[in-house]
């Protein structure tokens, strides 16, 4: 036993000896100051080169940050189960919604699609790690666009789904009226979004969220309180239409101004 494990031996070193020229080319060693120089002596022909051409050959002009191309971009970062969440959140909505009277229908919508809208903002933002956003700070967009334009996907699924959840229930629900009920959901859904959006680029996050929770309650508690003056007050629903669309274009309004300021913001407040 004792005889085989020396003969065992003899053939490893032996084995060695042979491997050792081989792999002796493939060891690296610690460059010296001698090697610096040579290596910076073979390069100088090729700087010497670049230095005498025309430098507005390697001009190059950067674009400007482009809102649609980083919604193309970062519709990846929500996973297949965040679609898939809210694909059945918006069916429990509508399959509830097409059995209770066709009246209280447009309250579950302006209830209910706001707070999915800002429950995914909220999502967004938590699953946006100090890392990444370590990371994301060094691209050529400044990273409070990078966040707007998550928020905007965000903003942009509940309006799709919404849509096609009013649509399905316009086919199943008597005396139901498409285009007043989706201006009775909409409209707000846009405000709340404005507010929360330019809050958040001019003053933070928490507060951005704060203030959209606080649009969200107002506008909620407003609506039941103009709902049940109306058949007292006489309200129109002329005048109701106004004031919905006057909540649209505020909306948009701050959304723009809260684009604009994601330009030359660099970095985002807590």
């Amino acid at each position: 036993m004792k005889e085989h494990q020396q003969q065992n031996d003899q053939e490893l070193y032996q084995l060695e000896d042979e491997m050792k020229d081989m792999f002796s080319s493939y060891v690296v060693k610690t460059p010296t100051s001698q090697d610096t120089k040579a290596l910076l002596a073979a390069l100088q022909p090729a700087f010497n080169q670049i230095s005498n051409e025309d430098l507005e050959e390697f001009h190059y002009e950067a674009k400007a940050p482009s809102l649609i191309s980083q919604l193309k971009a970062q519709v990846s970062f929500y996973q297949w189960h965040f679609w898939v969440a809210s694909t059945i959140i918006f069916i429990m909505l509508t399959l509830y919604t097409s059995s209770v009277d066709v009246s209280s229908a447009p309250v579950f919508y302006m209830f209910a699609i706001p707070l999915s809208m800002l429950v995914g903002v909220f999502y967004t933002y938590q699953t946006w790690n100090k890392q990444m956003r370590t990371i994301e700070g060094i691209t050529p967009f400044p990273p409070a666009l990078l966040l707007l334009s998550r928020m905007i996907i965000i903003f942009a699924m509940n309006l799709l789904f919404g849509l096609v959840s009013s649509i399905y229930l316009s086919f199943v629900m008597s005396q139901f009226y498409l285009l007043p009920f989706l201006l009775h959901w909409i409209a707000p859904a846009i405000f709340i979004f404005g507010v929360f959006a330019y809050c958040m680029m001019n003053k933070g996050v928490k507060i951005g969220f704060g203030m959209g929770l606080v649009s969200w309650i107002a506008i909620f508690i407003g609506t039941i309180m103009v709902r049940d003056m109306s058949y007292r007050l006489s309200i129109s629903s002329s005048q109701i239409a106004s004031i919905q669309g006057a909540l649209v274009i505020l909306g948009i309004l701050l959304l723009f101004h809260a684009f604009r300021r994601s330009l030359v913001l660099q970095s985002m407040e807590q």
